[in-house]
């Protein structure tokens, strides 16, 4: 195992919905009716393809919630400032690039959210950032997959590829990819390690 890839939200930074309505300082009904309604998987693969900018996702959520546009950012940039660091996942980042591992983040990202985290510590290990927006392709897509292949020459069966969806983990692994589904950090840490004998 030469290759590790990592997704950014739910696996480096924590993107957590249930924290996000708890600690959402404003009206909760507000993202409660975002997410109950679907808003997320209706709109916002469009933000993460880069097809649309933070105005516009804004502007879609003040539509769609009958809130003002002022409200309406101040929940997207709420969001953005949500995204706190992983410290166990990022210590183990440091560790396994001092072992001489090949790292990659791959995540399906807006520019805004991208330009927001990308000066943190934790990228300065990753050879290759392969971002949704900045390649108009998005995750389960094979393409995105195959940008991180071809880009850094990754061979899929040299590598490990890990997220916290099911039908990212998927795609993945129909391409040769090894793979490890992080919904439960603490049991996807152990199967990692386990992987890379670490």
């Amino acid at each position: 195992m030469k290759n590790i890839v990592f997704d950014l939200g739910g696996v480096v930074v924590d993107w957590n919905p249930e924290r996000l309505i708890r600690e959402y300082p404003g009206d909760p009904e507000m993202p409660v009716a975002l997410f109950e309604k679907g808003f997320f998987e209706r709109f916002w693969p469009d933000y993460d393809r880069g097809r649309v900018s933070q105005t516009d996702i804004v502007k879609e959520i003040s539509r769609f919630t009958g809130r003002c546009y002022a409200e309406s950012w101040d929940f997207v940039e709420f969001i953005k400032h949500s995204l706190r660091d992983l410290p166990v996942t990022q210590r183990f980042i440091k560790e396994l690039s001092e072992r001489g591992y090949r790292l990659f983040c791959l995540s399906n990202m807006s520019v805004e959210f991208y330009d927001y985290l990308k000066d943190r510590e934790v990228f300065s290990y990753f050879e290759g950032q392969i971002i949704s927006a900045l390649e108009h392709v998005i995750k389960p897509e094979k393409e995105i997959y195959e940008v991180l292949m071809n880009r850094y020459d990754v061979v899929p069966e040299e590598a490990v590829f890990i997220d916290d969806l099911e039908q990212n983990v998927e795609a993945a692994r129909q391409l040769g990819f090894h793979t490890v589904h992080f919904a439960d950090k603490e049991k996807g840490m152990q199967e990692l390690k386990a992987m890379l004998s670490v």
